[in-house]
């Protein structure tokens, strides 16, 4: 509660500044994200990991609105409150400021809430600053901004008036106190599915991932693979599993094949891109689909598999759209067309390059490689022929990954100037930690 409070006095004071000091602004709101950092770290110190079931829990009186921590809570706050002081670096103006951390008031506020209508409610208000981020003048594009308001809202009108009717029947929606849930188990599992489907997302209501990121700044790309997209994970594990985990048994089947046709489609798509926010963008489409898959298998290891390989992407993902808007403050293009060589220009920078993209294609000693086998392991222990399909797919992650590498860091040297310190101490962090969870998966 602190740290909202003191998140939103800080926003709130930013209205006052005006646009030519947001090079002051920069450094506080570097140290205003900071503070929420300590907190977390903190909480994860005290956190009993051999216990079960929710944490620090905090009942706001007869509202019933509730906020805890669990172990996938937990980490995904940690993974949050460390990923948006290297977005605080990157911004440029108080608008920018003002956003992220209101966003991070939203994110925080919907990995911690235990109702059912405030996830909702949090998540919902987080596309108004999304939309203000990705069609900004003069740089950002209308049509991806409303692309995803369109395709979440069309989602969210179906699990609304199911909330109002659980409400009507059970007086909360809580999860701490639904107990009446169970006999509306289709309806609300529906509602559920159709609103989490898109916000992972999953085909065929994935396309407004793509152009978001390819529309968003380089700050807005590492926050949307990073935090948004696991709430649609959180969702699942938390809110859909519980509550109705018979309507999970049922649509296994219709989940599986999604996630699968998610998996080929995205791979085979990202084959065929020249754009290089694209390409990192459709491989994160195939990591949450085996993130879906795993979590609905609801085997012995699904839940831990699917959160560590949602916490590896978190760190290799962002990492990537760091070096990607790394080229492009350099060359002013994506397009993977007209770069060449730069092994030869910027060492350090096809360094960090070379090793997130070993990462983002599960290479043994890289979180990504353990997750992913956790996943396969998840998967195999409920449906022997999905799990072979995606062990043979991998090859097409290595496929793309090593095209896309080689097409950039080889050839004709005629590349830009090699990375500032600044830039590397913003990816810094992101490689300490994927080579720290890759070498001690428990840490």
């Amino acid at each position: 509660m602190f740290i909202t409070l003191f998140l939103l006095a800080f926003a709130v004071s930013l209205c006052f500044i005006p646009e030519r000091q947001a090079y002051l602004v920069r450094g506080w709101a570097f140290v205003a994200t900071i503070l929420p950092l300590w907190v977390v770290t903190w909480m994860w110190w005290k956190y009993d990991a051999s216990g079960h079931g929710l944490q620090m829990l905090i009942i706001l009186g007869r509202s019933h609105l509730a906020f805890g921590i669990d172990g996938v809570a937990l980490s995904l706050m940690l993974l949050t409150t460390a990923l948006f002081p290297i977005c605080m670096m990157l911004l440029r103006t108080v608008a920018g400021f003002m956003t992220f951390v209101l966003l991070e008031i939203l994110v925080l506020g919907a990995l911690c809430v235990l109702d059912l209508l405030g996830f909702y409610i949090l998540f919902e208000a987080s596309l108004i600053l999304l939309f203000l981020l990705i069609g900004r003048a003069p740089y950002g594009s209308l049509e991806a901004a409303y692309k995803i308001v369109l395709y979440t809202m069309a989602g969210s009108l179906v699990l609304l008036p199911t909330l109002f009717m659980i409400y009507s029947e059970c007086g909360t929606t809580n999860v701490l106190y639904m107990t009446c849930a169970s006999n509306h188990q289709t309806v609300l599992g529906w509602g559920l599915l159709a609103v989490l489907a898109v916000k992972i997302p999953l085909m065929p209501v994935h396309l407004w991932l793509p152009e978001a990121h390819v529309a968003a700044p380089t700050a807005g790309s590492v926050l949307l693979a990073g935090v948004l997209l696991k709430l649609g994970g959180i969702g699942f594990l938390r809110f859909m599993l519980p509550v109705v985990p018979e309507f999970c048994v049922l649509v296994f089947p219709l989940i599986s094949t999604l996630c699968l046709v998610s998996f080929l489609f995205s791979t085979l798509s990202t084959l065929r891109q020249i754009d290089l926010k694209k390409i990192v963008a459709y491989s994160s489409i195939a990591h949450m689909s085996m993130v879906t898959l795993a979590i609905f298998s609801q085997s012995e290891f699904s839940a831990y598999s699917s959160s560590f390989l949602m916490i590896a992407h978190g760190l290799v993902s962002p990492a990537l759209f760091l070096i990607v808007g790394i080229l492009y403050d350099r060359a002013h293009t994506k397009f993977i067309l007209y770069f060449s060589g730069l092994g030869a220009s910027m060492p350090i920078g096809s360094t960090l390059f070379f090793l997130f993209t070993l990462g983002n294609l599960a290479f043994p000693l890289f979180p990504n490689f353990i997750a992913e086998m956790l996943c396969l392991v998840s998967i195999f222990a409920v449906h022997e022929l999905l799990a072979y399909v995606f062990c043979v797919c991998q090859v097409l992650g290595a496929a793309y990954g090593f095209w896309a590498f080689n097409r950039v860091v080889h050839g004709v040297a005629r590349g830009p100037a090699d990375v500032t310190r600044t830039e590397l101490h913003t990816v810094l962090p992101l490689l300490i930690g994927t080579v720290w969870l890759g070498v001690k998966p428990m840490a």
